[in-house]
């Protein structure tokens, strides 16, 4: 399988997860929400909410990386290109262990 029909499916996967959870997320947090401060705090700990939050957020971070990848691929060659994807791989990881971290710390250690 070459490269680009990989990152092809796994667009269509990341893109299909979000659609499949976005009514569910948006449910959970207007339900949250209408709480206040201490309702978000109940759902996200709450570990069947963390995780579907997590879960949903996981797509949607995957989702905005594979289409940054696509302009970098699209508008750059050679190092720049290089570093652009580095760069975009890093800050993606970085953005969803520190979320991944929060989450999983209030839904399982309170």
């Amino acid at each position: 399988m070459s490269k680009a029909s990989s990152h092809h499916k796994l667009h269509g996967y990341t893109g299909w997860g979000l659609i499949i959870g976005l009514p569910f997320a948006i449910g959970c947090a207007v339900k949250a929400i209408s709480g206040g401060p201490d309702g978000i705090t109940a759902w996200l700990s709450n570990p069947v909410g963390g995780l579907g939050f997590l879960a949903f957020f996981t797509a949607a971070i995957w989702y905005c990386k594979l289409e940054f990848d696509e302009v970098i691929m699209d508008y750059f060659d050679g190092g720049v290109r290089s570093s652009g994807l580095f760069a975009n791989r890093a800050i993606a990881f970085i953005v969803w262990l520190v979320t991944a971290y929060a989450v999983l710390k209030l839904a399982f250690l309170g």
